[in-house]
């Protein structure tokens, strides 16, 4: 499923709590992420990561002015990989983790 995200807000843990098109929001923990490549290492900075973080214009997902960006369903996978196993299969290196889904009052 192709998800947009319509809120963001960035976390110095390097979490991000997500709204998508659908109205559910729930936190994506990122850091596992930013260990594996120099594109993210800008990102390792919480100050950077917190302040600079952007809902992309182009395309869904959010993006950082160095280059670095993560899509919306990533990020969905990512907060429910019960989702991610449900569409694709296993997904290697990713824990499962209990996020909770929470609907934004309309």
């Amino acid at each position: 499923m192709l998800y947009r995200i319509t809120g963001a807000t960035a976390h110095p843990d390097h979490g991000v709590s997500v709204t998508w098109s659908d109205g559910v929001t729930a936190e994506a923990g990122l850091s596992p992420v930013l260990a594996t490549g120099p594109v993210f290492a800008a990102l390792k900075d919480s100050a950077y990561f917190v302040a600079s973080m952007r809902v992309a214009e182009d395309r869904p997902g959010l993006e950082w002015p160095n280059g670095g960006d993560f899509s919306a369903d990533g990020l969905r996978f990512r907060a429910f990989p019960e989702d991610a196993v449900e569409e694709f299969g296993d997904i290697p290196g990713q824990e499962p983790q209990a996020a909770q889904r929470t609907h934004r009052a309309a």
